[in-house]
């Protein structure tokens, strides 16, 4: 049975992003600042709405299997963050980004409505009596404690993420850290699609708005000062976590544009 196109929302409109002819100059815009620009070769995932397998979030230990980048040439270990089969984190848009020749990576989480950020988001149970999904949620759990030492040694405040309370960014800044000290340099953003008509009654209203509704989401469990700027970390590796937002409207040919 084909696979349903996504009718609304972020998965749509990323969809409508990466088909847009503008692709590039919009994701440099959205770079502009961080000192990296698309690679050449971006390997961008998704990258259209031609094929159904193109139409989900990706998991960052598929795409870098088929898309290796100079510091990983074998991907990143599936073992790292959970040891048996189980889910795994899932990306709605996955670039090679460059600086200075410098392979790096793009990761982004892409919202369109307020209610997209939930503040009581938790990781699931695991199976009651499977000593494979209960070691899997053990291990998580470790994986979210060593980010929160790692990054709280970077002198900006104290973190307390956790799997129990906005677990989707305690992960997403748990593969950040990973990536940046195996070396890559790495850029997380969270990207809003402001003024979504899918959302007429929760919308990002503009840049500020957006920008807010992560702060409040964020300062939760982080300090506020550590997205934006830019951290270095071992092996050349660095990190930075940045919030921009771009509009949707009208068609996409000719009216995606950052704000």
């Amino acid at each position: 049975m084909p696979k349903k196109m996504p009718y609304k929302g972020s998965s749509l409109h990323v969809l409508d992003l990466v088909c847009s002819p503008n692709f590039e100059p919009i994701m440099n815009s959205l770079l502009e600042g961080s000192g990296f620009r698309l690679a050449t070769s971006c390997c961008r995932r998704p990258c259209g709405r031609a094929c159904e397998a193109e139409w989900g979030e990706y998991k960052l230990e598929d795409y870098l299997r088929k898309h290796p980048i100079d510091r990983l040439p074998m991907g990143l270990d599936r073992r790292w963050w959970i040891p048996h089969d189980g889910n795994r984190p899932n990306w709605d848009l996955l670039c090679h980004i460059s600086k200075d020749d410098r392979q790096g990576l793009l990761i982004v989480e892409a919202k369109a409505h307020v209610g997209e950020l939930a503040e009581n988001d938790m990781k699931g149970a695991p199976e009651k009596g499977n000593p494979r999904s209960e070691a899997n949620d053990r291990q998580i759990r470790q994986r979210i404690v060593e980010t929160n030492t790692a990054l709280t040694k970077l002198r900006v405040g104290e973190f307390k993420l956790s799997a129990d309370s906005h677990y989707q960014l305690a992960n997403r800044l748990a593969y950040l850290t990973k990536l940046a000290n195996a070396g890559v340099p790495t850029v997380l953003m969270y990207l809003g699609f402001l003024r979504s008509p899918d959302w007429p009654h929760d919308p990002l209203n503009d840049h500020a708005h957006w920008e807010g509704v992560v702060k409040t989401y964020v300062t939760a469990v982080a300090p506020w000062a550590f997205v934006g700027s830019t951290f270095d970390a071992s092996n050349e590796g660095s990190m930075q976590m940045i919030v921009q937002g771009v509009n949707p409207h009208g068609s996409v040919e000719h009216s995606l544009k950052v704000l």
